[in-house]
């Protein structure tokens, strides 16, 4: 054999040692490579948590205005005995009633049931307890906290023992849900409430809405308006609205707002612009964030 094959020979044998050497040396980083990945997967990766529950959340929704009228007060007959034993029948104050009421309807998710809720510092309305995962509460239009509230013995109607504030503007009712661990959670609405008016000498605030005489009417921020009466214009019913402080008037017909006629004096000519924005305002409802959570 010649010397030039040898060498040859002897060189591929080097080669293929070379090369099962890099191969084993390549599958062993690749097998080690591939077992820390899998510990560090294991490591990284958290276990469920048995029985964990999502976060108590409250959810509140409500219609935009709540109506009511002026308060009144209520007084109902009782007995008593006088000296001789005579039963005498007399008039006790039993409390202010017939407010307008606006339902508010509740959501709970999370936590753990059951569930209590508290709505504008009440429990409970005339006709249920406010309790579970949803449900309506009946709210007062009054501005005054529900806790001030009572039930009426005997009838489904809420009352006030001291007179609650009634008027135009954003009511707020808040709310909280209690679940069975104890937890809480918050939430509230807006709802705006329009009160009725319409008599003589009712005033009308700037920058409030009012149903006077049946239809909604926001008054221009910047001035008070009062009812000074009303008429029948040729055939139509009219009333007649007062700048407070001056002597602009305006009539109005009754349901539509459309406006009859108006006396602007010429040193109160600035007034025609808050009688056009109040003409204008005739039957829309006023603009509020309903939702305030």
């Amino acid at each position: 054999m010649c010397l030039g094959c040898l060498r040859r020979r002897r060189e591929e044998s080097v080669m293929r040692g070379w090369r099962g050497r890099l191969e084993e040396r390549s599958f062993g980083w690749f097998v080690n490579v591939a077992l820390l990945t899998a510990v560090a997967v294991v490591f990284c990766g958290s276990p469920p948590v048995v029985g964990q529950t999502e976060p108590l959340t409250l959810t509140l929704s409500a219609p935009q205005i709540c109506e009511t009228g002026p308060t009144q007060g209520y007084s109902g007959s009782n007995l008593r005995q006088d000296a001789e034993g005579n039963w005498i029948r007399f008039d006790a104050f039993v409390g202010y009633f017939g407010h307008g009421e606006v339902d508010v309807d509740w959501e709970v998710s999370g936590g753990t049931g059951p569930y209590r809720l508290t709505i504008d510092g009440e429990t409970r309305d005339p006709a249920h307890e406010y309790v579970g995962a949803s449900g309506t509460a009946s709210v007062s239009c009054a501005m005054t906290s529900g806790a001030e509230a009572f039930i009426r013995s005997g009838v489904a109607e809420r009352g006030y023992k001291e007179q609650p504030e009634v008027d135009s503007g954003v009511k707020t009712i808040p709310a909280t849900v209690i679940d069975a661990t104890g937890a809480t959670a918050e939430a509230s609405v807006n709802v705006y409430v329009v009160i009725k008016l319409g008599s003589s000498g009712d005033i009308l605030e700037g920058g409030k809405t009012y149903r006077a005489f049946e239809g909604l009417l926001t008054v221009p921020v910047g001035v008070d308006l009062e009812v000074v009466g009303g008429a029948d214009g040729g055939g139509r019913a009219v009333y007649f609205l007062r700048v407070v402080g001056a002597t602009t008037t305006i009539a109005l017909e009754e349901w539509t707002h459309r406006e009859v006629s108006r006396r602007v004096p010429e040193e109160e000519a600035h007034f025609h612009a808050v009688l056009d924005e109040l003409v204008a305002s005739a039957g829309l409802a006023p603009l509020i964030e309903t939702d305030a959570q």
